[in-house]
């Protein structure tokens, strides 16, 4: 069943790429990239992915740490914005800084309505134990809803 969910998965972030001045995206789960449309050789995505969760360790175990849902890295001729939810992470490279926001709000609803996507792509089953929680299968957590912020746009 995943190979039929990932190539949706895949369509998602690509129609996300396509969003505003992005040059790359990925979509990764704990500390592995599961879907890679970056410019880049899979093994610096890899790294980039590593770095990122190290980044987000560090602030969450400081003493006083704090949830963190989102990085932005601005440099001279690219921009990084990494946004959390849970285990999951979308990564984004883009070029435009006044689009952060606009992006951050997009990779937060990608999130949000793909985790049913992610999950069956994270533990495929048979039809069988189709719906049943295995050994280190995972439920997907019901959005966290904000009701003064819509998805909608005029």
């Amino acid at each position: 069943m995943a190979t039929a969910i990932t190539p949706s998965l895949r369509a998602s972030l690509e129609r996300l790429k396509h969003a505003g001045s992005v040059n790359g995206v990925c979509l990764s789960w704990r500390r592995q990239a599961l879907v890679s449309l970056m410019p880049y050789e899979d093994f610096r995505v890899e790294q980039l992915v590593q770095v990122l969760n190290d980044a987000r360790d560090h602030y969450q175990n400081s003493p006083g740490g704090r949830a963190i849902e989102s990085f932005w890295f601005a440099f001279m001729d690219v921009h990084v914005l990494a946004v959390f939810s849970g285990e999951c992470a979308v990564i984004m490279l883009h070029v435009r800084p006044e689009e952060s926001d606009f992006l951050t709000a997009a990779a937060k609803t990608f999130l949000n309505d793909t985790q049913l996507l992610v999950a069956a792509a994270l533990s495929p089953s048979s039809d069988e134990n189709a719906g049943t929680v295995g050994d280190g299968g995972w439920l997907p957590q019901p959005p966290n809803l904000d009701p003064n912020q819509t998805n909608l746009m005029a």
